[in-house]
């Protein structure tokens, strides 16, 4: 079964509970731009896009890690690399901003 991109990063049980995690909520009833969109408004946090590139970045590391090494996905482990690249991130952010984004990712528990 070909595996179709949609399902990876939004609607598998994995990813769900990925964005779940991280207060990500998506509405797949609505087209792809809106879903974005409306979760965009919905997280209420101006770093949306950072958290949202990060986040399915990691997603796609867990599943290449599954293929290709056979290492089943798990939510600690997704939620710890999440955390540690948000923390790597953090340097392009303008100094005024950037305490604001680490307090973000500081309560995202593992």
């Amino acid at each position: 079964m070909e595996e179709k991109a949609f399902h990876l990063f939004f609607s598998c049980t994995f990813s769900r509970s990925c964005w779940q995690k991280i207060g990500i909520e998506w509405r797949e009833n609505l087209h792809f731009f809106q879903m974005i969109k409306r979760a965009q408004q919905d997280f209420q946090h101006w770093f949306f896009m950072e958290v949202f590139i990060i986040a399915a970045w990691h997603i796609w590391k867990q599943r290449n890690n599954l293929i290709f090494e056979g290492r089943r996905p798990t939510i600690r482990d997704w939620t710890s690399k999440f955390i540690d690249e948000a923390r790597l991130q953090a340097h392009r952010i303008k100094d005024g901003k950037k305490q604001d984004f680490l307090s973000w990712v500081d309560s995202v528990r593992l």
